[in-house]
């Protein structure tokens, strides 16, 4: 009992002890504040990389041979808009793109548009980017919700049949 006693007295160590559990909140702290400002990164630039992409891609002919369809210049500008930083910071096939076409707004909000883009002037232009912490869990289901973008345009190169 004396021995107990002694141990629960003695003080050598406690600094280590508590300087350990310290470190371990403080190295958990600072994972957490890099995943965030991972997430809000990424998520800025898909804003950014979405809205030019699409005002690029609608202001092309879709018919012309040599600047492509809608869907390759919005990937290839989309690719380009990203910056220096995306490379580094997101995954090789992690961006998922839809694009649908409507005849009208009416069709668009029914079907959500069809794969033809001949006289169909309007135009939505969806990213989904499927995010992957890096150094901190965030529940999946909140961020697959954050990162999905979604822009309507009027194509101008169609835009005659919707007048």
């Amino acid at each position: 009992m004396r021995k107990f006693l002694s141990l629960l007295n003695n003080r050598s160590g406690a600094v280590t002890i508590e300087f350990a559990l310290t470190l371990c909140a403080f190295f958990f702290l600072v994972l957490f504040i890099a995943e965030t400002a991972r997430l809000s990164y990424i998520s800025s630039v898909l804003d950014l990389a979405v809205s030019e992409a699409a005002k690029e891609a609608k202001n092309a002919p879709a018919n012309n041979e040599r600047v492509g369809t809608y869907r390759s210049r919005f990937e290839k500008r989309l690719i380009t808009q990203g910056g220096l930083l995306w490379g580094f910071l997101t995954r090789e096939n992690a961006v998922e793109i839809n694009i649908g076409y409507a005849a009208s707004i009416t069709e668009m909000i029914n079907t959500g548009g069809g794969d033809r883009f001949e006289k169909r002037p309007i135009a939505r232009y969806q990213l989904k980017y499927r995010y992957k912490p890096m150094f901190f869990p965030f529940p999946s289901y909140w961020v697959s919700h954050v990162l999905n973008r979604e822009v309507i345009f009027v194509q101008e190169y169609e835009r005659s049949e919707f007048t």
